[in-house]
């Protein structure tokens, strides 16, 4: 499994699962969880967490210009992993854990690094 962590952050980590879908796990302690109660003034079960899977098969980064390709994954707060369909063989993805606000927001707090089957 390929793993990204941000100091005291969540940390993410990647795999095929098969040749159609990718395993993600995922770590947060629970000060970081408090500390993304404090920034939202939201609690954290009520927090829109998602996993975004970026194709990044002819990038070398994602550019946050509107021009990425990716898909939203919701997932539960109580999961650690989740298994995310749809990809294709022979192409190279990285997963954002974060959340997802009303209006569209998007709030990274971890990157997964890239794989390629």
């Amino acid at each position: 499994m390929q793993s990204s962590t941000d100091g005291d952050g969540p940390s993410i980590s990647i795999a095929w699962k098969d040749e159609q879908s990718i395993l993600a796990k995922w770590r947060m302690t629970e000060e970081f969880q408090k500390e993304i109660e404090r920034e939202f003034v939201i609690p954290f079960a009520e927090l829109p967490f998602v996993l975004r899977l970026y194709d990044v098969t002819d990038r070398a980064h994602i550019r946050n210009d509107g021009s990425d390709i990716y898909s939203d994954f919701d997932i539960n707060h109580r999961s650690s992993e989740w298994i995310l369909y749809g990809v294709m063989p022979g192409l190279s993805y990285c997963v954002d854990l974060g959340i997802r606000m009303i209006d569209g927001r998007f709030y990274s707090f971890s990157r997964s690094e890239m794989i390629t089957s």
